[in-house]
């Protein structure tokens, strides 16, 4: 068992709301755009990330066309190779993070981008299924060699002070190519035909991979005797001994990615069964969703490298829980958007503050490979939402899925209310003149 690392619950988030606000009204309010202001670096780092999600969203619309009309495919058929992707995003992750670790963080970034590319273009020359299901499976090696790179640069990039900030200013920027890139992506297909998407798509990877190498690369590299793709695990049960929040945060990264599966999949099929909403309907939950993340990533991610971390993982965590559960309890659809709502202010206040925590606990010179277990396990928690999910849905009931994610996640969010200490120091623990000593794996767990 994780022995208990942390004083009594009681008053303590009061506590540290109480300090973030008194905070707030001495310094006054910032603009979310001091997060392009961290550094030139993270600037163009922030831009390429909202380029590289415009050009996911681009295509997203077009996608289901694709498939049907060019290629003949029915909905089981489009899903199956759909699902290629997360099959080759999961096995790659394993080499994705040694190598991230290996040779550097920008060129494992620069080949995803350009595998992005590439495959956006070849997938107008595609005729049979088949061709389309290995363009889908190389797409999510690119996903892949990109994922733990980019965070791991990140954390090599930004200040330890603002690391919540960072983590909520890339959200956001995904956030807002995800937002907008559908609606681009349908005004290209209407006005200029087929092509116009896949290759706009193309275009705009090939330019952020070109604005990346404006990067310094940090020059973070290790070396070992007995070179291996599963150090990757080698790598986090080190770190995880080092500070158990590790081990409780990859916990609900599991978990996460089973309610993923229910969030993507189960919830519409919910929303629709249950309320007869329409398409429209759906999409414009989903459109709240990301919109109220949007608002919120920035605000709550600078406010956890003031406060600290826990309080929002644990606040947030709460509300993406009532928020999902409750809607085994709505009786008309106009509920279903205030729960959505709920759900996205929890995502924005404890996302930031988790992936401020996972780059507190990490060495350094094993952020790749720690990263790339992280998201390894999360996969694997993504393929058993998708298959247990739909199961419960179609042989318990509509409601079984929402209830089962529910438990988990409230459990995974008492395991780090139980189990992890604070790893970031507050402002307000600081006195005049001096500086906070740095939280991490040697730090955190004294």
């Amino acid at each position: 068992m994780w022995p208990i690392r942390y004083p009594p619950m009681t008053g303590h988030i009061t506590r540290s709301v109480h300090n973030m606000t008194r905070q707030t009204q001495a310094k006054g309010k910032k603009s979310p755009l001091q997060a392009l202001t961290i550094s030139k670096d993270f600037t163009i780092l922030l831009v390429s990330v909202s380029v590289v999600a415009l050009g996911f969203g681009i295509l997203s619309p077009i996608m289901p066309t694709y498939a049907q009309e060019r290629l003949g495919l029915d909905i089981a058929e489009t899903g199956t190779i759909y699902s290629m992707y997360a099959v080759s995003f999961t096995i790659f992750m394993l080499p994705a993070g040694y190598l991230t670790d290996r040779l550097g963080r920008k060129p494992l970034i620069l080949v995803g981008i350009v595998t992005f590319g590439v495959t956006t273009l070849a997938l107008l020359f595609v005729n049979e299924p088949w061709q389309f299901g290995v363009l889908r499976f190389v797409e999510g090696i690119g996903a892949a060699l990109l994922t733990p790179a980019a965070f791991a640069l990140t954390v090599d990039i930004v200040p330890e002070s603002k690391r919540g900030l960072a983590m909520g200013a890339e959200a956001s920027a995904e956030l807002l190519g995800v937002l907008g890139g559908p609606a681009l992506g349908g005004i290209l297909y209407d006005l200029f035909g087929f092509e116009a998407p896949f290759v706009s798509a193309a275009v705009l990877s090939f330019a952020c991979a070109a604005l990346l190498t404006r990067i310094r690369d940090p020059g973070i590299r290790t070396s070992e005797s007995k070179p291996s793709f599963f150090t990757i695990f080698q790598a986090w049960r080190r770190n995880a001994r080092e500070n158990r929040a590790l081990m409780a945060v990859t916990t609900r990264g599991f978990v996460m990615g089973i309610v993923q599966g229910l969030w993507n999949l189960g919830l519409l099929w919910y929303w629709g069964d249950k309320f007869d909403m329409t398409p429209g309907e759906i999409g414009a939950a989903i459109s709240l969703e990301v919109f109220v993340m949007i608002l919120g990533s920035i605000p709550f991610g600078s406010m956890s490298d003031k406060v600290g971390r826990r309080p929002f993982i644990l606040i947030g965590g709460a509300l993406m829980v009532s928020g999902l559960f409750f809607n085994v309890m709505i009786i008309d659809k106009w509920q279903v958007y205030v729960f959505v709502a709920v759900s996205a202010l929890g995502a924005a206040m404890s996302n930031p503050s988790v992936g401020g925590m996972l780059a507190d606990v990490m060495s350094k010179e094993e952020r790749g490979r720690v990263m790339g277990a992280y998201q390894f396990i999360g996969g694997v928690g993504i393929f058993i939402g998708y298959t247990l999910l739909g199961y419960m849905y179609a042989a318990i009931s509509p409601e079984a899925p929402i209830i089962l994610c529910s438990i988990a996640l409230a459990a995974a969010t008492l395991i780090i209310a139980l189990f992890v200490s604070e790893t970031r120091q507050p402002e307000t623990a600081k006195t005049p003149g001096t500086k906070a000593e740095p939280v991490g794996p040697e730090s955190a767990e004294k």
